[in-house]
């Protein structure tokens, strides 16, 4: 019995001590990712995030012109560990920059370290594009 307890303890230590370390952010981190057709920024900021509960993500197409994209056409599906936001960007608050589109988007993770990896879909008429956003 003294021996299945040793292990146990054995084990739990082992597996406390390779548990990779988590760092919180403190100030703004940004996390990109590029697919076939977009380039996509998330940019975690943890002053509006506590204020406001929402950070910007940002969305460039690498071929098209502003006047080529209809935001109407496009869903978007934001995934973290926390959860996942979807919604239209016609019916998100946006800002353009050149022919990048900026979105507001709310919380994924109640908690954001810098290690995390966040996952976005993009659908456009019959298109989709699965990216992975990392720092």
């Amino acid at each position: 019995m003294k021996r299945i307890v040793v292990i146990g303890i054995l084990v739990l230590f082992l597996i406390g001590c390779s548990s990779a370390a988590e760092t919180p952010i403190t100030d703004e981190v940004v996390f990109q990712g590029e697919g076939k057709d977009w380039v996509v920024t998330y940019s975690f900021n943890p002053e509006l995030y506590e204020d406001k509960k929402v950070n910007w993500v940002e969305l460039e197409h690498k071929e098209r012109e502003r006047s080529d994209i209809d935001i109407n056409e496009i869903n978007i599906e934001f995934e973290g560990r926390g959860g996942t936001v979807t919604g239209n960007l016609g019916d998100m608050k946006t800002k353009w920059n050149g022919n990048r589109v900026s979105f507001l988007i709310g919380t994924v993770n109640f908690e954001t370290y810098e290690e995390d990896e966040f996952r976005i879909v993009v659908k456009e008429s019959e298109k989709k594009e699965v990216i992975t956003l990392r720092k």
